[in-house]
C-alpha cells in the first residue's frame, strides 16, 4: 500500500526551462549599462549552453561566461547574486502541480520533494510558487551533503516521512537521476515524460506520465482513493 509520493522539483512540478531562458533575458535587461558592448543574444545563448552542462554550479557557469565574453563592467560574483535573489521569483509551476499535490494529500498520502540544487535558490522557488506550504518534507541536495542519484537520498526522505521505499512514490523527468535513483532505493519509481526524453541506452520506463493529475489514475496510486 503507498504511504507516500515524492517529487523532484525543476521540470517535474516547475516548469524549468522556460522559467530560465526568462529570467536571463531579464537579466540582461537589468544590468544592459554594465553588459554594454556584450551582444544581447551572445549573452542568454552562452549563458544557457553553460548552464546545460553545469546546472547545479551557477558560480562556475557565471565565472566562465563574464570571461569568455570578456565583460569587464560587471563581476561574476554580482551576476550570481542577482541570479541567487532575483530567479526564484520566475518559477512556474507545471499544469497541475498544486492540484495534484492538494489530491494526494487529501487521500492521506504524505508528500514531499528531493532536488539536486543550492539550498537558497530552491528554497526560494519553493516559497515564491506555494510549495513548501503542500509538502511535509524537502530535502535539497547542497543542505543534505549528497546529490541524486544517491540512494542514500532517497532513503533519508523516506525515513523522515516515517514510511518505507515499497510504500513510497518518487515522481522525476530524468531517467537516470530520478528513476534509476529511486528504484534502486527501493522506492516505486514513475517518470514525467512531459519534459526529458527519455536515455536510448536505457531499458523503457516500468511506468510513466504525461501530466500530472494522471498519477491519481496509475496503480498504485489510483488504489489510495
Amino acid at each position: 500500500m503507498i504511504k507516500a509520493v515524492l517529487f523532484d522539483l525543476d521540470e517535474t512540478l516547475l516548469v524549468r526551462g522556460e522559467a530560465i531562458k526568462a529570467f536571463i533575458s531579464a537579466q540582461y535587461n537589468r544590468h544592459a549599462k554594465a553588459l554594454a558592448g556584450i551582444d544581447p543574444e551572445q549573452y542568454r545563448s552562452r549563458f544557457l549552453a553553460l548552464e546545460l552542462d553545469t546546472i547545479s554550479n551557477k558560480g562556475t557557469v557565471y565565472k566562465r561566461l563574464v570571461d569568455e565574453l570578456g565583460i569587464t563592467g560587471i563581476s561574476a560574483e554580482a551576476l550570481l547574486a542577482d541570479y541567487r535573489a532575483i530567479y526564484p521569483s520566475f518559477a512556474t509551476l507545471s499544469m497541475g502541480a498544486r492540484e495534484t499535490l492538494i489530491a494526494l494529500r487529501d487521500r492521506g498520502l504524505k508528500t514531499g520533494i528531493i532536488t539536486n540544487g543550492g539550498a537558497v535558490v530552491q528554497n526560494g522557488k519553493l516559497d515564491s510558487t506555494g510549495l513548501a506550504s503542500l509538502v511535509d518534507v524537502v530535502l535539497i541536495s547542497e543542505t543534505e551533503g549528497m546529490e541524486k542519484p544517491d540512494r542514500r537520498l532517497f532513503e533519508r526522505a523516506v525515513e523522515q516521512l516515517g514510511v518505507t521505499p515499497a510504500e513510497t512514490v518518487f515522481v522525476g523527468d530524468n531517467a537516470e537521476v530520478d528513476i534509476v535513483g529511486a528504484r534502486d532505493a527501493g522506492l516505486v519509481a514513475v517518470w514525467y515524460s512531459a519534459t526529458t526524453p527519455w536515455p536510448a541506452n536505457l531499458p523503457p520506463a516500468e511506468r510513466a506520465v504525461a501530466a500530472l493529475p494522471d498519477l491519481l489514475d496509475i496503480p498504485p496510486l489510483s488504489r489510495a482513493a
